[in-house]
């Protein structure tokens, strides 16, 4: 993403599609973006579904941080954040479930509402740690297609990913580690295959 502050002019063409600024005929405040509204139990793919949703409508960088409020008054850039963030907003809002609203009703920053939400909903969790590994442990293909099968074990691997994360550094160590893990994911998707 180009820096705001070095490509004004690029900002500033409400023309150009590409620009985040940029708000087109079907950017309605008062819709949900994705399907299913954010529970306590869907995070993970609430998230991603919202994510792949700004990023379809040029707004990721209001929820990632890449785009800041300009903190010049004068800044011409100002009053387009505004707009964009508060749709992003009302985006976000009208995505969560009403028990949910409240937590974040009165938050008026994107970033914020995205880290408050994520740390709420991927905070280490045993028992949900538990039951994923309980889920893993427990897998077979039985009757499904291998695909089918992969795809179950993947969508579990992801969703512990989140809830346990291996730490993300460059060092030797750590790739020995995340080597490990993974030959472990392709015992694991062996060892519930069918014997035929």
């Amino acid at each position: 993403m180009e820096d705001q502050r070095t490509k004004p002019s690029i900002f500033l063409d409400f023309n150009n599609i590409t620009n985040p600024y940029r708000l087109d005929h079907g950017d309605n405040p008062s819709i949900s973006l994705v399907p299913e509204l954010l529970t306590t139990d869907n995070y993970t793919t609430w998230s991603r579904a919202m994510c792949h949703a700004l990023r379809a409508r040029n707004k990721i960088g209001f929820i990632n941080g890449t785009i800041s409020k300009p903190t010049d008054p004068e800044d011409p850039l100002l009053g387009a954040w505004e707009r964009c963030n508060d749709l992003v907003v009302s985006w976000l809002q009208n995505s969560i479930s009403q028990n949910l609203k409240s937590s974040i009703a009165l938050v008026d920053d994107t970033p914020v509402i995205w880290e408050e939400l994520k740390d709420r909903f991927t905070q280490e969790n045993g028992p949900q740690i538990f039951q994923l590994k309980k889920a893993l442990a427990g897998s077979q293909q039985e009757q499904d297609p291998v695909s089918i099968y992969f795809g179950k074990l993947k969508s579990l691997w992801d969703e512990l990913g989140i809830y346990d994360p291996i730490p993300n550094y460059d060092c030797g160590k750590l790739k020995v580690l995340v080597d490990r893990y993974q030959r472990d994911c392709v015992i694991q998707f062996l060892m519930g295959l069918n014997d035929s």
